[in-house]
């Protein structure tokens, strides 16, 4: 969850944000990347809910470093007890990195692909990779990613071109959140012809009960199993909500 959309007091997560945590843990497991290093850097953490899923399934010894500018503004979030360690920085941790998470970052910079670039020369290890993703396709900007600063959306070869713009290879990607590509695709119509009536809330302002979360969870959950087949296997993207990206150096590529 991003700072700007973390609430004062109980965090309830949004069914979206527990989906999507689940697709990115089998991703790695699936793409065999958990057991490729010892040393990760999240950036753009936020309140950092993912690097703890994350944590939970390294081993006790890797480093894991969350990385966010609205640290300087918002306290990072305090590892609990019983928790493994945790880094957080207001600024770029020192070191290089064999794994780069990039989740749902770049849309907040203006200058993607210099962003990007700069991470790559100064924090990823030589024979490492990195995982971004972003949401998908401009047609569907709206006031929603207005309120999240959001300077674009992205369709799957758009964020090709910005990770190879900055030196990299793409050996991976696909889709996420295919069933609800049709309901924002909705609302950004409904914008162009009738502005919003109240400034949308993010995914920190969830207030479904119990049993529609588990519903809505468990819906998503299998949806984004199919997705994960797909993009494992190298198959066309299926358009999504999101879109995403493995990458490594131009020139390390696996062969």
């Amino acid at each position: 969850m991003d700072l700007i959309e973390r609430p004062d007091g109980v965090v309830r997560r949004h069914p979206w944000e527990v989906a999507r945590a689940r697709f990115f843990l089998r991703l790695l497991w699936r793409l065999d990347l958990l057991g490729t290093t010892d040393s990760w850097l999240d950036v753009g953490a936020g309140d950092a809910w993912f690097a703890r899923q994350l944590r939970a399934v390294l081993p006790a010894e890797s480093r894991l470093a969350c990385w966010d500018l609205h640290y300087t503004e918002s306290p990072p979030p305090e590892t609990g007890d019983g928790e493994r360690d945790i880094e957080f920085s207001a600024e770029r941790p020192s070191g290089s990195f064999g794994g780069i998470l990039m989740l749902d970052v770049i849309e907040h910079v203006e200058d993607d692909v210099s962003f990007v670039r700069d991470v790559v020369d100064g924090s990823l290890a030589p024979g490492g990779w990195l995982l971004a993703s972003v949401p998908a396709y401009q047609w569907l900007f709206s006031e929603h990613d207005r309120v999240l600063k959001h300077y674009r959306r992205y369709s799957p070869r758009a964020i090709r071109t910005v990770l190879e713009g900055a030196g990299l290879h793409v050996e991976a990607g696909g889709g996420l959140f295919h069933g609800l590509l049709a309901a924002r695709g909705l609302q950004a119509l409904r914008e162009h012809y009738r502005p919003p009536s109240r400034t949308p809330t993010g995914i920190g302002a969830w207030q479904g009960g119990q049993l529609l979360t588990r519903v809505l969870i468990r819906t998503l959950d299998a949806e984004s199993r199919i997705s994960l087949t797909a993009g494992a296997r190298g198959l066309p993207p299926l358009p999504g909500l999101s879109t995403w990206a493995l990458c490594r150096r131009a020139g390390e590529a696996r062969r």
